[in-house]
Order: C-alpha cells, then structure tokens, then sequence
C-alpha cells in the first residue's frame, strides 16, 4: 500500500466515524419517520416519489429500526463515492487524487448530511450512470450507454430529478460534442435502459390516482410565480455549497473550463454540474430551490475541478474545507446538546413543541395510551404521525386534511372502517376541538410533556358519515383533482369513498373506477 493509499484509508475512517457519531446523536426527523412507513409497505411507488428510497429501508428494517443504523447506506454511498473519486485519478496524480477525495468527505453536506432522504439512492444510481457514460463515452461502447442508461433508471426510480442528469447528458453531447452519429446513437441506448423504469413508473401511477405527478407537477406548485428575490437566494445557496475558494478559482479557470468540456473526456464531469445548477438558475426565478435538489450532482463538482485546479489551488481550497466542515460538527452536536434550553427555542411554542416532539416522542405516546386506554391514536400532522408510529412501532393515523406532503396515510387507513371506533386525536394546540364534531361525544385535555402542553381529544364513536361529506371530499377536491383528458386505471381515493356522490368534488364528473 502506498502511502496516499494509506492515508486515504485513514481519511476514509476519520470522516466515516464522524458521521456515525453525528448519525447516533440526531433524533429521528419527521420526514425520515414517514419513510420508513415507505419502507414498512413496500411497493413499486409511494404517493410522494417513486419507490427506491423505500425499497432500501425495507432491507435495512429487516435488521433494525434504530435511526444509526437506517442512517448507514447515505453515510456508506457518501464514503464510498469519496473512494471511487479517488481511485478515478489516482493514476493521473495520487497526490491530487487525494486533494480531491479529502475535500468532497470534508464538506459539510458529506459530514453532517446523514439522514435517510430520498436523496440517498439518488446520489448512489447518478454517480454510477454517469461513470458508466463517461466509459461509454471513452470506450464507445454501447454497453456502457446500456448500463449508464440502466443506473439512470434506477436514479429515476429513487426521485425525479434523475431526469436533469438525462437532460444533462443530452445537452453535454449537443454542446460540446456535437460532431458525429455515434454518441447519439449512445444516448437512444441509455434511452432504452431508462424505459423499464419510465414504464414501470407510469403504470404504478396509471392505477394509483397518478399520485406522484399531482403532487410534483400540481399540488406542490400551484401559486409560484416571478422573484428574482428566490433567484438570488439560490446563489447564496451555490456560494455555500461549492464555498467561496472553489467559486474563486472556478471563475480563474473559466474559459480553459470551456475549453475542457469540448476536448477531453474528462470534461464530462464538469458539464455534469455546470449545466443542471446552471438549469436551477433558471428555474428559481419561479420556485424555491432546495439545498438537497443539488446533491446528486455534487461529486461531479470535485471530478471536474480535477483537471482543472493546480496542486497549490486544491491545498488552499482544502484548507478551507476542512475545518469549515468540522465547524459544522460541532455547530450541530453543540445545537442538539442544548437544543431544549437555547433562547431562540424557548421563544417559539411551535419550535418548542417540535423539539419536545422530537425528543420524546416514546413518551407522549405512553401518556395518551395512558390517558386513552382502548382508543385509536390520531394525530393531525404527517410528521406527527410518522413520529409516534416509529416510536410505538404501530401505525397512527393522519386525522383531518393534512398538507399537499406526504399523504401516504391516504392509502394505509380507510375511514369507513373507522366508523364507530373511539380515537384520541394529539395535537400542538387547542384547536383540535374543531374534530368535536365528528364524533358522539368528545372531551378535551391538555397533555403536559416536558416544559410544555400538548393536547388531546377523547374523540368516543367517531362518525364517517359528516366526516366523508366535509374532509374527505375537500381532500378529493384539493389533491386528487386528476385532469380528465389524463386516462386512469384505477384511484384507491375514489374508489374507498365513492368520489361520484362526495359534495364538492364535481371537478371530476365521471372518476374512475377498478376495471
């Protein structure tokens, strides 16, 4: 083993334990409780996003629930895109190879971005397709566009923004390529390994109220408009991301960039990210861009700077990266040690209740099964909700109409059956007694749990009927309102609660129905 192998296994243990001490510090999140209900029912698609994110939690519940260990495969994919950085250029210069891996594991995203996303199998499946591209592209051999094109479907299958890696991948080849059927010929091979996924997607969604395309391309958007203010924000966020060093010398190198991307293979890495952040650009002009949309072109950020930074520009760069990283660390465990007394809480109920929510999750549950011994438990919050089942290790349902995220409880609880039943609905405030109504008789308590109240309500004989009239079809109205010229398999929406007759729901004249 040479010496920069030596420390780079080194550096690979460093950085891996200090994510795993990060990842066994954070309490379980919200969203990552509602994923692995994903992983718990395992399907070819959830209402939010294709499956893949699932698929890998189910594995991993097989084993344990525990958050560390749900954590392991995005600490393992960032650790392991790390090595494969560095062995992509060790032969070209070990000492830059190394430079290079040890600025991606120190930034601040690879160090404290632990938690189980849909990102996770993203960034895995986009930085093996393009891999496998950039062979094809070497090689000109169209079983590596087949594979490219095979991972890219698996990406697909994980998040939709796959896609702007296709998009990329075209734009590259028009752009810079340009000369020559070939590399054309090898973008319809990575078109056809897509297709199984595209296919696969589109029946799931044919035959399940096109879940995902209402929510990504309806609900989530409606009401977006012009701001060069969000515009300016996802500047901020690239400043950030790739940090002020990198920024400065990218902008040095511009034009030998350019000059990179049309004449050597390697300038493939470099269009890899320049043109999707330079496509959100675009884009958040009309929405809000999220620091996760960037990670999965994120690696290709440090293989193209490669070939274009000298040893001394990587040395500075990683002079800043790293204790720019580390400082995150211990931001973040210095945050959770204090969480429940700093100030900026304290001042807040909502942020109160939510770190209390965090905390002690397992507790609150214990006192309403205490206080409601027999009921069913409710809440009105997705994150709520996906907090106490994973504490309880049992399903708690989604009472009300909820947010345009995260529905999936639509699919796992049926209201009819409900229809009778005693349920004790958890909530922050007091405004739950607006449920009263659905039920015989209710009473109202408060629900003390560390520093703070919380509040329940004793809903006995719950009633389906003026349920189904008001909140199930504003539900339909609201965020299963499918376009008529969009033709649909089957809808368990519709079909649970006769969408045909639901006052309100009128949008859809004809619903559709199993056949």
């Amino acid at each position: 083993m040479s010496k920069t192998d030596a420390r780079l296994a080194w550096l690979l243990l460093a950085t891996f334990l200090i994510k795993l001490l990060v990842a066994w510090a954070l309490p379980i999140t919200g969203d990552e409780a509602y994923f692995v209900i994903w992983g718990k029912h395992p399907d070819f698609g959830f209402y939010d996003h294709p499956p893949m994110a699932g698929w890998f939690l189910t594995v991993m519940l097989w084993v344990s629930d525990a958050p560390v260990w749900l954590r392991l495969p995005q600490i393992l994919i960032t650790t392991f895109i790390g090595w494969a950085i560095y062995r992509l250029l060790r032969d070209r210069d070990s000492r830059l190879a190394l430079l290079v891996a040890a600025l991606y594991l120190f930034a601040p995203m690879n160090l404290v971005g632990v938690l189980i996303t849909t990102d996770t199998p993203l960034l895995l499946w986009s930085f093996l397709s393009a891999l496998a591209f950039h062979r094809a592209r070497r090689d000109d051999d169209w079983r590596w566009y087949l594979l490219s094109g095979l991972l890219l479907g698996m990406a697909f299958f994980s998040k939709f923004f796959a896609g702007l890696l296709g998009v990329a991948y075209f734009l590259y080849l028009l752009l810079f390529v340009r000369r020559g059927a070939r590399p054309w010929i090898g973008l319809l091979w990575v078109i056809a390994g897509t297709l199984p996924f595209i296919g696969l997607n589109l029946w799931w969604n044919y035959t399940h109220c096109w879940d995902n395309y209402l929510f990504n391309l309806q609900n989530r958007t409606a009401g977006g408009g012009f701001s060069p203010a969000q515009a300016g924000k996802y500047l901020l966020l690239l400043l950030y991301l790739l940090t002020p060093p990198i920024l400065w010398y990218l902008a040095r190198h511009w034009r030998a960039a350019v000059q990179r991307m049309r004449r050597s293979p390697d300038g493939l890495y470099l269009a890899l990210f320049l043109i999707p952040y330079a496509l959100f650009l675009l884009l958040s002009f009309r929405v809000s861009i999220g620091l996760h949309w960037l990670l999965s072109f994120y690696p290709f950020v440090f293989l193209g700077i490669a070939g274009l930074f000298t040893l001394t520009e990587l040395r500075r760069s990683l002079w800043f990266m790293v204790p720019f990283g580390l400082l995150h660390v211990v931001l973040l465990l210095g945050l959770l040690w204090q969480a429940p007394d700093l100030d900026f809480v304290r001042q807040d109920e909502n942020r109160t209740k939510d770190v209390v929510y965090g905390l002690h999750a397992r507790d609150i549950l214990a006192a309403v099964e205490e206080a409601a011994p027999g009921y069913l438990v409710a809440t009105d919050s997705y994150t709520e909700s996906a907090l106490l089942s994973h504490a309880g290790r049992r399903h708690v349902i989604v009472f009300g109409e909820g947010s345009y995220h995260a529905r999936q409880d639509d699919m796992l609880t049926d209201f009819r059956q409900l229809d009778g039943k005693d349920i004790v609905i958890v909530a922050y405030f007091r405004g739950i007694e607006k449920y009263a109504r659905y039920f015989e008789h209710s009473e109202l308590r408060p629900l003390p749990m560390a520093g703070t109240t919380f509040y329940m309500l004793l809903g006995r004989g719950f009633r389906y009927a003026p349920y189904r009239e008001t909140v199930i079809a504003n539900i339909l109205k609201r965020y299963y309102r499918i376009p008529d010229w969009l033709p649909t398999g089957r809808c368990y929406m519709w079909e649970k609660y006769g969408g045909e007759t639901v006052s309100g729901t009128a949008e859809r004249a004809n619903p559709p129905t199993s056949r």
